[in-house]
């Protein structure tokens, strides 16, 4: 009895460590997939602040620096900590004539001119084929006159060239709905250079403004940045220059003033481009675009397409920066981010013109297709859809 009950015991041992180990297993396996997970998230893509730190490390690993500060007068904490103030019922600009917003005028001025652009082409067609035919006519009449061995010839030639023209006469004149067209274009036009005269007036007295300060030492110090690169006989005394230009634009993109905030992005691209130009490191360039720049998309609202802080322009140079490092899955990344926010279908037609360039630049036919079949507006991408399309499919079955 005191065997049975003993190996009893034993059994009952062996299974609580075998369930305990089974225990320790699973939670060890439960802990390596968070930590999978954790890290992919974290990595994929890259967190900003991960970016960062990397960058802060390489940047002080090839100069030999312990850090980056440098002279430059920022702001007081007062104005950094202070948001811009913005009106309580902000209204979107609409034009004095139409009433319609700068992106509806833009979109519709499009469709009209190209529309306006076939019927002149067709007119002017029609007009100069039935002057040319008169003028070939007299031509022919002349010839008939003064007779000849081919005189029969140039009678029927006469006789289908008199039913042609006879043709283009009866067909309707097609000249009062293109200058329909263009009377309906004409207050749409005034308009959008209405708008075009304000955003300028609004770009200098921006410039006018407080924020001028800020401006003109932002720039001299990018200025004395690149001087010294120009003078630098060595890789570590470049990267620590790069260094001290991240190290202001970390400090300005810190504010709350969306101003100070651009300014900091404005210095971010000079060391991005420094770094491309002068370190010859297009993979710093790349980070201080993922770092530094992406995360601060926001401030890229600005109308004027002549802006940098326009979105089209700044994603533009951001894409660019990945292209010329050949990260083309950031460049797709890039305009993803662009396409996710797209306003109206021809900058979502345009935003997938570029992931779906990006991919075939990558060699992935699969994708560069499918994003370029995802176009809505075939007629602004002809070229595309006529040619570029068909060979990839050609490619992609053979």
């Amino acid at each position: 009895m005191k065997g049975d009950i003993d190996l009893r015991d034993i059994r009952v041992s062996k299974l609580r460590l075998s369930r305990q180990r089974w225990m320790l297993l699973f939670a060890a396996v439960a802990f390596a997939t968070v930590v999978a997970l954790g890290w992919r998230y974290v990595t994929h893509p890259p967190r900003p602040w991960l970016v960062r730190w990397k960058l802060d490390r390489y940047l002080k690993k090839e100069s030999h620096a312990s850090n980056f500060r440098t002279d430059f007068v920022f702001p007081s904490k007062a104005e950094m900590a202070k948001p811009k103030e913005k009106s309580s019922a902000p209204t979107v600009p609409v034009g004095t004539r139409t009433g319609k917003t700068f992106e509806a005028l833009r979109e519709e001025y499009l469709a009209l001119k190209t529309a306006a652009v076939a019927v002149e082409r067709a007119v002017v067609r029609t007009e100069t084929e039935l002057k040319d035919g008169a003028a070939q006519l007299e031509t022919l009449t002349r010839q008939i006159a003064a007779g000849g061995t081919e005189v029969a010839t140039v009678e029927s030639n006469a006789t289908v060239l008199r039913k042609k023209l006879a043709r283009l006469r009866q067909a309707p004149s097609r000249r009062a709905e293109w200058q329909g067209k263009e009377q309906a274009i004409t207050p749409i036009e005034e308009d959008l250079w209405e708008f075009q005269k304000k955003l300028a007036t609004e770009s200098a007295a921006s410039d006018a403004s407080v924020q001028a300060t800020l401006v003109k030492a932002r720039a001299q110090f990018t200025d004395n940045s690149e001087q010294q690169l120009r003078g630098s006989t060595s890789y570590d005394a470049m990267y620590k220059i790069i260094g001290q230009e991240l190290f202001v634009a970390k400090g300005l993109l810190a504010s709350g003033n969306p101003e100070h905030r651009r300014q900091g992005v404005t210095t971010a691209l000079s060391a991005a481009r420094h770094a491309s130009e002068f370190a010859v490191n297009g993979g710093v360039a790349a980070r201080i675009v993922e770092g530094y720049i992406l995360p601060n998309l926001d401030l890229a609202k600005d109308p004027n397409r002549r802006s940098l802080f326009n979105e089209q322009n700044l994603l533009g140079q951001c894409a660019n920066i990945f292209e010329r490092n050949f990260e083309y899955h950031n460049v797709v990344r890039t305009y993803e981010i662009y396409l996710a926010d797209a306003k109206t279908a021809a900058r979502a037609d345009w935003a997938r013109e570029r992931i779906g360039d990006a991919y075939e630049n990558a060699g992935d036919l699969k994708h560069a297709l499918e994003s370029y079949r995802q176009i809505r507006d075939t007629n602004s991408f002809r070229n595309l859809f006529q040619r570029q399309i068909p060979r990839i499919e050609r490619q992609l079955k053979g």
